[in-house]
């Protein structure tokens, strides 16, 4: 009798249907042979390719990614709602001719989607993973963080390379990092209830963005990037006190594609530099460029 181990590979290949000697020269039936074998070997490829239990498989997507995630491991897709409310009241906090006197402007708005397969994936990752234990301490925090911040679709990831800032006061530990669709992604779920986490504590989580100040490109914490523009490479950007500086140097390629300020994240653009950004206003709204070695938002 066999015995089922990790490290002997499934069967590769069927074992093929063939005709009968009195019929092997009738091209249809061969045909029809051939098709089944065809499609026998690629239901055989797919069940090999898409192990039912490993949700990170990018084979597994959509529906059956639902009934993966509800049926073995019992957790559902997450549906995640967002509220906006804008209040305005008091003297002097709006411009003239916007707001009666005495008056009060309140509005709120609410969306509910569900999760795509990429964070639906990381929350099951959060739930699952085994390799950081089942003690909560500062240390599974971050790592608990750092991967699925880092980790597309549930991936792991090396997360003692980038582990998140954090301070804890009484019960709450907040959290201060870059703004990532990672990042954005773990605010929303946890908002929402949808990750596993302690009762007594909370968890806030400061996103630092990209600022559009009048037309110039900043932000109000460095974090990783560097403060001193003293060794960096022709090209590189840096905090400049709040403005998002470029190190002079470089010629930009023409056939780099454009970076716009609503889709690019400060770890996007640390990765890349500013050295392809256009030295002239491109004239696109939205599109970042060089303004003299700071980063202008046409």
């Amino acid at each position: 009798m066999q015995i089922e181990s990790f490290s002997i590979q499934p069967l590769q290949q069927t074992i093929p249907s063939y005709l009968y000697k009195e019929y092997s020269d009738d091209a249809s039936l061969q045909a029809f042979v051939d098709g089944y074998n065809s499609l026998s070997q690629g239901y055989l490829d797919w069940f090999n390719q898409t192990p039912l239990g490993l949700y990170t498989s990018p084979f597994i997507t959509g529906s059956l990614l639902d009934w993966i995630g509800q049926g073995i491991y019992g957790i559902r897709r997450p549906v995640l709602a967002s509220q906006t409310t804008v209040q305005r009241a008091g003297y002097d906090s709006v411009p003239y001719d916007t707001l009666a006197y005495n008056e009060q402007y309140f509005s709120s708005s609410q969306t509910a989607s569900l999760a795509n397969d990429d964070i639906y994936k990381r929350v099951l990752t959060w739930h699952l993973y085994r390799g950081d234990g089942m003690q909560f301490s500062m240390q599974w925090l971050k790592n608990r963080i750092s991967r699925f911040v880092n980790g597309a679709n549930g991936a792991d990831w090396p997360v003692l390379n980038d582990p998140p800032s954090i301070t804890v006061s009484g019960t709450v530990f907040s959290v201060i990092a870059l703004d990532s669709i990672g990042l954005e992604a773990l605010q929303l779920c946890y908002s929402n209830g949808a990750l596993q986490f302690p009762f007594e504590y909370q968890l806030q989580i400061s996103i630092v963005k990209f600022v559009n100040n009048g037309g110039v490109l900043t932000m109000d914490y460095p974090l990783v990037y560097p403060t001193s523009p003293v060794g960096l490479a022709a090209g590189a950007v840096w905090w400049n006190g709040g403005v998002i500086s470029v190190i002079p140097g470089v010629t930009p390629n023409p056939a780099a594609p454009p970076l716009f300020f609503a889709t690019t994240f400060p770890l996007q653009l640390l990765a890349l530099g500013g050295g392809n950004l256009p030295l002239t206003n491109p004239g696109v709204s939205g599109q970042l460029w060089n303004d003299g070695g700071v980063v202008a938002i046409a």
